[in-house]
């Protein structure tokens, strides 16, 4: 994996993308519980609009009662990123023939609720995370646990939870780690199930929290998480992205002192075409 795509929304674009398709089961009642049937599958995303440029939704799954959800990640909601979203919704209803419910999941407040024009007025569903009861959800796990039933237990509340609000003051650190140690019994011995749980639930969280707090808490759990493979390639990850990110403070650093570019970018490593990016970003 090339280091440059390690950013910050395709991290979440990743989850949204992988817990939504492995937990299908669960997908319908975590995102609103007045949906109805039940997801069949999962559609492409992938729309050749009408210039020949390929754009993507995040997710689209196909329903029982031959209707569609369709399913996007935003972190701030702009007038310009509802434009989009209602392209989307036109679009991947006419690519399949059936009418979308379309759904924005996020963790702050809109800056725009809906997209209208003189022909139309688009109104997805938005899900604010922050709007959940993070200390309400971990007791009826608890609950629920502890009665075995755990097949009523939706893994994708599991993932998401660190980022609902808590009255009782825990933050998303201490949310993932609680979320991790739930990881075993959520699973029930089916440790494709545990790593994928814990996987996510890191990748997701890792934007939020700080690089010492996630070394802390996986230091923490390393007895539940020693057995996993992918928590290697997750560090390496994380590491690269550090370095990358270093790399360009360092090379903004020096556009802001007049370098030359090739300076900089033997200095960095950046390719002269990032640097060039950089300077037309930073260049107000």
């Amino acid at each position: 994996m090339q280091t440059q795509t390690i950013e910050t929304h395709q991290n979440q674009d990743k989850v949204l993308k992988e817990s939504f398709t492995l937990f299908k089961g669960g997908s319908l009642a975590f995102l609103d519980k007045t949906l109805t049937g039940k997801v069949t599958e999962i559609l492409t995303t992938e729309i050749t609009e009408t210039t020949t440029k390929k754009a993507y939704g995040d997710n689209a799954f196909k329903l029982s009662t031959n209707k569609g959800v369709h399913v996007e990640w935003e972190a701030d909601i702009s007038p310009a990123d509802m434009m989009r979203f209602a392209s989307y919704h036109i679009d991947l209803s006419r690519m399949h023939n059936i009418p979308f419910t379309s759904i924005i999941i996020t963790t702050k407040e809109p800056r725009t609720t809906n997209y209208t024009s003189p022909s139309m007025t688009f109104t997805p569903k938005i899900i604010n995370l922050k709007n959940r009861d993070a200390d309400k959800v971990l007791s009826e796990i608890e609950k629920k646990l502890n009665a075995g039933q755990y097949s009523d237990i939706n893994e994708l509340e599991i993932i998401y939870m660190p980022l609902y609000s808590s009255k009782s003051g825990m933050t998303i650190a201490d949310l993932l780690d609680t979320a991790i140690k739930l990881t075993p019994k959520v699973a029930q011995n089916d440790k494709h199930k545990e790593h994928k749980l814990q996987d996510l639930l890191i990748l997701l969280t890792s934007t939020f929290i700080s690089e010492e707090e996630r070394n802390k808490i996986l230091e923490a759990n390393m007895r539940i998480l020693e057995d996993n493979p992918a928590i290697k390639t997750l560090e390496e990850i994380f590491t690269k992205k550090a370095i990358h990110q270093r790399e360009k403070e360092v090379a903004i650093t020096m556009l802001q002192e007049g370098e030359d570019y090739s300076k900089i970018s033997r200095y960095t490593g950046l390719s002269l075409d990032r640097i060039r990016e950089l300077a037309n970003e930073h260049s107000a």
